[in-house]
């Protein structure tokens, strides 16, 4: 293919007799500019192999300001072609850096040269410049680290594993001495080793390094190292550096640490574990190397590390929302993000599945561990674009230290893991710093989850009942159903401390259906008890767990027919969060429920997604104002106005409202004046037992 080249000529004769010359010499001339702004346009359309460019030009650019943005912005080597050649010109031309300066008027065999030449000066120029790029690359992948001296021992390069290994960082050892950065010690004799660079440069030889040499670091920590095997055998060991007169300009050191082999040999092949999504290093290799760092601290006290245990929030939403492929692809980004916030001697690993861990060494304070937990918050802060949409994660994420003095690995994963559970039940994107009391309520939890087991196969658990009133005429309309817990030992157990343990261990289920049989069973004994009062309700919380049963319906129907209770009786009620999951599954359940003649309401409304979208297709026929909103709203105007808006709102759609946490007459007043339908709340009565609410009916 002929090379292309384009013509920036001002005149048109002159710039068609070149055009000529240039094809009868073989090149291509795919177009020509007379101005510099065509100039720039067609050398981004065409990029051709060169630019013959004159200075002097139509409109308000000439050659060299038309040059300038081309050199800044495209890598075509640029040839002069002008009558200019006074010094002013020349200075600007120069920089620009151009491959050829021909002054009008020139022969063909001159153009030919000055082409060929500019030609393959710049092809030399991008050779030279990925060579560079090439050995950079490598230097800085490799898991050798390399140093390199000028003649008299300074340093003049360190790559990143040098870097580490050494404590220095480039910046900081450039044109040191190189005693100072590679300073070797006998392990046995504890010694001072010979320095080799020195050796290397002065006897103009590859030297070797000593068995049993140990790299001083620049905080004094000890490393064993041992020459690498390089791929090339003459930059084996020390070597040293000659330029092209053969003059010696210095020396190169290729090294490694072998701390690792020395401590095992079977820990030889655990650079291969690694996770083939992320490319972390998996659980297998993060286990290698937290045993290492226990063992490190007993060789070495002072030694301090940490971990950081770390679970995704919302990954179950992406994957389920976007794909599994949308899922992979954030792991990917969260795995660079955390390597981002982590220090190059720091462990970054996948353990599976959304969960990572990092292993932080060489700390100087516990407090540093902190420190990069609240880097990582800020790094998955921002958002993810994943399928084209944006996503929002972040992590939980459980700290412990070293300084704990744990002798098994095992039981510091343990204590970092009851972190992590921790920091995810204070909230998204928090983090927690292990303490021994996380553990004791670890096993009372565990043991609140045994004796919750026993409790419902002894039936301790209990039901109790909060009356629903009408804020119109003050009767009461119905119940709703809470569950309480009559621990033998205990006594009353708050739902707020055993429901959670209920949802986790999957005891909620058989719960939530215990609660439905019972609050029904109850319901229709008291309509036989007072027949007068027929249109009693009992309100009974549906969880999200329930929603996805695939027998739902069917349960329930059955449950009413064992309980005779008219459907009509009964209203189930739903947060926003249980539905919003799977949206359409809970519609078509919820279509079918109310069907049966069930009625539905939305708990909690307000704090959860509140998407009208979705409340429109719901079939819900009531709303219940959460107790938060209630509760402030005499008190704060933004949580009157917003109890004022879901009001409205409720009534818009057709539907009754219900207001939570009524405790004083002034919040019953509002409401009131507000126009809500019925309310509940310890300004009524608190939740009752079944006798006490038996009593209740018979007052009210």
């Amino acid at each position: 293919m002929a090379t292309s080249i384009l013509i920036v000529e001002d005149e048109k004769i002159v710039a068609r007799d070149l055009q000529l010359v240039l094809e009868d010499l073989g090149y291509s001339v795919p177009a020509i500019a007379n101005t510099g702004e065509l100039a720039i346009q067609k050398a981004f359309e065409l990029k051709p192999d060169l630019i013959l460019m004159d200075i002097r030009l139509l409109g308000e650019m000439d050659g060299i300001s038309t040059a300038q943005i081309v050199v800044d912005q495209l890598d075509i080597p640029i040839v002069y072609l002008t009558a200019h050649s006074d010094e002013t010109t020349l200075a600007r031309a120069k920089l620009t850096h151009p491959y050829g300066y021909l002054i009008k008027p020139f022969e063909e065999r001159e153009l030919r040269a000055v082409i060929e030449i500019a030609l393959y000066k710049h092809e030399m120029e991008c050779r030279l410049k990925e060579n560079a790029q090439w050995l950079s690359t490598v230097l800085n992948s490799i898991g050798d680290a390399v140093l390199t001296t000028d003649a008299e021992g300074r340093i003049t390069m360190l790559n990143a594993v040098a870097e580490k290994l050494t404590g220095w960082s480039c910046e900081e050892a450039l044109n040191r001495p190189s005693t100072d950065v590679f300073n070797l010690i006998h392990e046995a004799s504890r010694k001072i080793v010979s320095n080799p660079i020195n050796e290397a440069i002065s006897t103009q030889k590859i030297v070797m390094l000593p068995p049993l040499t140990l790299l001083v670091r620049k905080d004094g920590i000890e490393i064993p190292i041992e020459d690498s095997v390089a791929p090339i055998t003459l930059h084996k060991g020390t070597a040293p550096i000659q330029d092209g007169k053969g003059q010696i300009t210095g020396a190169v050191v290729i090294f490694r640490d072998v701390t690792q082999q020395r401590l095992s040999a079977k820990k030889l092949h655990r650079h291969a574990f690694y996770d083939d999504l992320t490319n972390l290093p998996n659980r297998a290799w993060f286990r290698e190397r937290l045993t290492d760092a226990v063992e490190r601290v007993k060789r070495q006290p002072d030694y301090l590390f940490a971990v950081l245990l770390l679970d995704l929030d919302r990954f179950k939403v992406v994957n389920d929302s976007l794909g599994h492929a949308a899922g992979d692809q954030l792991l990917i980004a969260v795995a660079e993000r955390l390597t981002k916030a982590c220090r190059i001697v720091d462990t970054i690993s996948r353990l599976g599945g959304d969960e990572f861990a990092i292993l932080l060494e060489f700390l100087k304070t516990e407090q540093e561990a902190a420190h990069v937990a609240q880097r990582i918050h800020r790094e998955l802060s921002l958002p993810f674009y994943l399928e084209g949409q944006e996503v929002f994660t972040n992590a939980s994420i459980g700290i412990v230290s070293s300084s704990a003095g744990y002798e098994q690995i095992e039981e510091l994963i343990r204590d970092a893991d009851i972190a992590m559970y921790r920091a995810k039940a204070q909230g998204k994107g928090s983090y927690q710093v292990f303490d021994t009391q996380m553990r004791d309520q670890i096993v009372a939890a565990s043991r609140l989850e045994r004796d919750l087991r026993h409790a419902l196969e002894r039936e301790q658990l209990e039901v109790y009942y909060q009356p629903i009133v009408s804020l119109v005429t003050q009767e009461t309309i119905g119940f709703e159903a809470l569950v309480r817990w009559n621990h033998p030992q205990r006594g009353i157990v708050s739902a707020a401390e055993f429901v959670p343990i209920a949802e986790e261990t999957g005891l909620s289920i058989l719960m939530d259906w215990w609660v439905l049989k019972e609050a029904c069973t109850q319901m229709k004994r008291w309509q036989q008890q007072y027949p007068e009062r027929s249109n009693l309700t009992i309100s009974v919380n549906l969880s999200g767990k329930q929603i996805i049963q695939p027998n739902l319906v069917e349960y329930i129907s059955q449950i009413l027919a064992d309980t005779d209770l008219n459907p009509q009786c009964l209203t189930l009620e739903i947060t926003e969060t249980a539905i919003i999951e799977k949206p359409e599954l809970a519609i078509n359940t919820l279509g079918k429920l109310k069907e049966l003649g069930i009625r539905l309401s939305l708990d909690d409304f307000g704090t959860g997604y509140s998407s009208l979208s979705y409340l429109q297709r719901f079939p819900v026929n009531s709303l219940k104002i959460d107790r938060s909103f209630v509760n402030r709203m005499d008190v704060d105007s933004d949580s009157l106005e917003i109890v004022r808006a879901m009001i409205l709102l409720g009534k818009t759609l057709g539907m009754t409202v219900v207001a939570e946490g009524i405790e004083t007459p002034a919040q019953l007043n509002l409401l009131q004046q507000m126009d809500s339908n019925h309310g509940q709340g310890y300004y009524f009565a608190k939740p009752l037992p079944e006798s006490e609410s038996t009593n209740w009916l018979k007052l009210k």
